[in-house]
């Protein structure tokens, strides 16, 4: 193969367009793919290849480009994995040609002529992209082509570009990774199991919880959505130890990859996207209970999946290669708002992972099924959600909560969102308050209106611009108060909202309508 030369200018506008590409680029792929473009144009090489390792030297591609397009998968597969081991092994750029020892099998059986591939690996200005290994490699298939030793400088080089681009992204995927284990075990403390099995419409849960709290029988969790069934599994895994707690809700994902992944894990390169090497909930669990959130909305593979676990305790990550597989020991606690008769009856339920499953079954009761509760539980709530004053209920606000023709269709979920509003609205009018009445809650018909001037007079236009008074006034409270939240906040609004016990996205709107925030 002929030798050539890469002249200055050509090798800096080369680099340049790597550094362009790295601050314009949407995303990984479209750089990796723009500078594999280059570096074939460059070297007039027939195809461009980006090769990651695992710790065990296995390899993936993960972008492959020939002269403006994308490799179709059977050409990614063939490339020379020779020397792209012997780059790893070294660690230093290598260029195979006829003349410079005897051909790879896989190079003769392909017809490479030539190739060259210089190392990935982490770059020292990014402490903690541990892992990072692999090859930027180029081949030919037309013996006529020209490499230089400049060509060798010019990927080596470019290799410490692409490691960097690739080590920013493993640190955002860990970053990602460690968001979404945090989100998932919810580290909000929920209330204790005593708490919530005090009241005497929980006395039926309380004996059925006494036969399982000190074994690991899998518990299955029934009832309304809103009706608490996540907070009792996380206390029951409190009151036992059985920590970790994690919260799996899987249901609304049909692809079997994504599934498999999200409950068991994936090893990198094991279907295509599989960049990184990702733990599962099941490992994430291991030694504590797995929350099953939404079970019946499980498609058929899924339940399969979920069913060879639940019997062996085993399970094999996607692309996991080893002759044995993995282990865990976690206690599941299953949920579901469905009606799961009906959905094994109908053929969208496994019956044996149903007994698999519920080996104790508990029932949540409805809200309306515990109205003598609902003040009891309306503190404890207020408390949970603002700890920092000793919130109660006026009498007046206990009647309207207890009225008989309050369906609470949301239950417990419902009750919550009530007492933020009312929280808010007590705190509108009175930063100093810690009691919630009547007034400051939207119950509809059954809570009194309080009596103004605006709905005695019987005039309707004195009434009208009575009740625009009073809004008005209400309003520049409510701005008020929210001003020294936001000024309290550095101007924060999720930290603002934190304080006030509203949604960000509730605060956001108001802001706007208020004036406050553009």
């Amino acid at each position: 193969m002929a030798r050539g030369t890469l002249d200055a200018t050509t090798m800096w506008t080369a680099l340049a367009a790597h550094l362009d590409r790295m601050a314009t680029a949407a995303d990984r792929d479209e750089f990796l793919d723009g500078t594999l473009d280059s570096l074939v144009e460059i070297f007039d090489a027939d195809r461009g290849l980006i090769v990651l390792a695992d710790d065990a030297g296995a390899t993936c591609v993960v972008n492959a480009r020939a002269k403006g397009r994308a490799l179709a998968p059977i050409e990614r597969e063939e490339i020379s994995r020779t020397i792209i081991a012997q780059v790893q092994k070294t660690g230093v750029p290598l260029l195979w040609e006829p003349d410079l020892g005897a051909a790879p099998h896989s190079a003769q059986m392909l017809g490479i002529v030539a190739a060259i591939a210089a190392p990935l690996a982490p770059v020292a200005l990014s402490a903690g992209a541990h892992g990072l290994r692999g090859a930027v490699y180029l081949d030919f298939r037309d013996a006529k082509k020209a490499i230089g030793p400049e060509h060798r400088e010019l990927l080596r080089v470019s290799a410490l570009v692409i490691s960097m681009v690739l080590e920013r992204t493993q640190q955002l995927d860990r970053a990602r990774e460690e968001l979404r284990v945090a989100l998932t075990t919810d580290g909000a403390k929920p209330p204790s199991l005593d708490d919530l099995l005090r009241p005497r419409s929980m006395d039926a849960i309380r004996r059925e919880l006494e036969i399982c709290l000190h074994s690991d029988l899998p518990i299955l969790m029934l009832g309304e959505s809103g009706t608490g069934k996540t907070l009792l599994a996380r206390a029951i895994a409190d009151a036992t130890g059985r920590t970790p707690i994690v919260r799996a809700t899987l249901g609304n994902a049909d692809d079997l990859n994504t599934i498999t992944s999200e409950l068991f894990g994936h090893e990198r390169g094991s279907y295509s996207g599989a960049l990184g090497k990702r733990v599962g909930l099941v490992e994430f669990a291991d030694g504590g209970t797995l929350i099953l959130d939404e079970v019946l909305n499980l498609p058929p593979h899924a339940q399969q999946l979920l069913l060879d676990f639940t019997q062996f305790g085993t399970y094999r990550p996607l692309g996991w290669s080893e002759p044995e597989p993995k282990r865990a020991k976690v206690r599941l606690i299953a949920a579901t708002n469905g009606d799961l008769p009906a959905a094994i009856a109908a053929g969208r339920f496994r019956e044996d992972l149903y007994y698999r499953l519920a080996a104790v079954t508990l029932t949540m009761p409805p809200l309306r099924a515990r109205r003598e509760d609902l003040p009891a539980l309306a503190e404890s709530a207020l408390r949970r959600l603002d700890p920092t004053r000793a919130w109660t209920l006026a009498v007046d606000a206990r009647r309207a909560l207890l009225a008989p023709e309050h369906a609470w269709q949301g239950n417990l979920r419902q009750l919550e969102a009530l007492l933020q509003r009312a929280r808010l609205r007590a705190l509108m009018r009175d930063p100093a308050a810690t009691v919630i009445a009547s007034a400051h809650l939207e119950l509809g018909g059954s809570t009194p209106a309080p009596q103004t001037t605006a709905t005695i007079t019987g005039d309707l236009g004195a009434d009208w611009r009575t009740l625009v008074d009073e809004r008005t006034e209400l309003d520049a409270r409510e701005r008020e108060l929210l001003q020294r939240a936001l000024a309290k906040h550095g101007n924060v609004v999720a930290r603002a909202a934190q304080e006030l016990g509203v949604a960000r996205t509730s605060l956001v709107s108001r802001l706007q309508t208020l004036k406050l925030k553009d």
